[in-house]
């Protein structure tokens, strides 16, 4: 007896293309019962109190007055709060620029602006990831935030979760 047959049938039985087919399907019912099984985070806190600090580079000087210590910054898109203002740095932005003499130095640009902020907000906290107005909140992640004189791109720099 061939194992495939002039029919093109494994052992007289089954078609190479339905045995393909077959278990692909197969394998895809075994890999989303392992996803679907998969823990879930465990919660190691939830309304936690943290502190984000965000950067909002390259910006005018009616940005930075349009941001004050004590508002609350909120989800651009989703209009979740995303926490309370509690400290606002200003520094000149600056920019790579090439020298006379083919130096590159930094050099501050006029009329535009840094802003470092210190954001109190509330958060959940996973064994995998903060959680701060909804969103997965890690170190590189950019958002937009608003307030009601201001819509901004800012880069989260750092998360401290703060003592009670």
């Amino acid at each position: 007896m061939k194992i495939i047959d002039n029919k093109g049938r494994i052992f007289g039985l089954i078609n190479i293309i339905d045995l393909t087919v077959l278990l692909i399907f197969v394998l895809l019912i075994v890999g989303g019962g392992y996803k679907l099984s998969k823990s879930k985070p465990n919660v190691v806190a939830e309304g936690q109190k943290v502190l984000v600090k965000l950067e909002i580079s390259n910006v005018r000087k009616p940005t930075v007055d349009g941001i004050e210590e004590g508002a609350i910054l909120y989800h651009y898109d989703r209009g979740q709060v995303f926490g309370k203002i509690v400290e606002k740095k200003v520094k000149n932005f600056k920019e790579a620029v090439t020298t006379s003499d083919g130096k590159i130095v930094m050099a501050d640009v006029p009329g535009k602006y840094v802003i470092d902020l210190t954001v109190e907000a509330d958060a959940v906290i996973t064994d995998q990831v903060i959680i701060v107005g909804g969103e997965h909140t890690r170190i590189g992640t950019q958002f937009r935030l608003k307030n009601k004189n201001v819509a901004v791109f800012a880069t989260v720099l750092g998360i401290e979760i703060k003592a009670d």
